[in-house]
């Protein structure tokens, strides 16, 4: 694999599973209300990343963590997209093989969803590159969408967390033109969310080597565009062609989507 698709602290990474790093020094409102994620400067990065987790406790990485998602080539004090990084080391962890890094960029995804949603600049005042692709020209949907109504659910083993059910509905941001769909984890035994999500860009999927959490994704909204629920998702596992048994085999297991489009 090319040195670039790797983030600067993925050899020997060791996640350690002691209590989460607290600051002595605590960090102010004043401190981040002016901070741009997605231009922005790694030290303010962790500044915002880090309030966010002192104001909830859901958000339970390590500050080491958070060097995972400086890129390659990093250079102090330059400004980066670290909306885009984190999300590239998230991919990046999956294609190694590395899903308890991968469960530590998912915490510092969503603090920084969460900070950008509660926090620092307006978003309205950002620009956000989305890819796009030709057969989605077509896709409309008569209303505004509900993001409370499920538009497609699973049920996989959560290891101690017992039986999964994940469903999928539109995220806050969600818009006819650009549909980003909203995975959340509920645990059975419990009768309680586990604490992060994945936001997934319909248009940013790479179709031909989609995570099975992707093809979800992808396959709960073309239904829902179809006015069907949980058709063709079940369809692929009925046929085998996915193999879903457990929660790990969402991000590394993967679907060529195209072979049925």
């Amino acid at each position: 694999m090319d040195s670039n698709l790797l983030f600067l602290s993925q050899l020997n990474y060791k996640i350690n599973v002691s209590t989460p790093d607290t600051s002595d020094d605590a960090i102010s409102y004043e401190d981040i209300e002016k901070i741009d994620l997605r231009k922005c400067r790694f030290e303010e990065f962790c500044q915002a990343i880090k309030y966010v987790r002192d104001k909830n406790p859901d958000f339970t990485f390590r500050d080491f963590s958070l060097d995972a998602i400086k890129p390659a080539n990093f250079i102090a004090g330059k400004t980066y997209n670290f909306i885009e990084l984190t999300d590239f080391a998230k991919h990046t962890s999956v294609t190694i093989g590395n899903m308890t890094l991968f469960s530590e960029l998912q915490k510092i995804s969503s603090a920084a969803e969460y900070f950008v949603s509660n926090y620092g600049i307006n978003e309205s005042s950002k620009n956000i590159s989305v890819l796009s692709f030709q057969d989605y020209d077509n896709y409309s949907i008569s209303e505004s969408a509900n993001t409370l109504e499920e538009i497609g659910s699973i049920v996989v083993a959560g290891g101690n967390d017992g039986a999964i059910k994940v469903t999928a509905t539109f995220h806050e941001s969600s818009t006819a033109e650009h549909p980003i769909i909203s995975i959340r984890f509920f645990a059975l035994n419990t009768g309680l969310y586990l604490t992060n999500r994945d936001i997934i860009d319909i248009s940013t999927i790479y179709k031909p080597n989609a995570t099975i959490v992707e093809a979800f994704a992808y396959l709960s909204y073309t239904d829902y565009l179809n006015n069907h629920f949980n058709y063709s998702f079940d369809k692929l596992m009925i046929s085998g062609d996915i193999i879903l048994d457990n929660m790990d085999d969402l991000y590394s297991n993967h679907y060529d989507l195209t072979k049925i489009i």
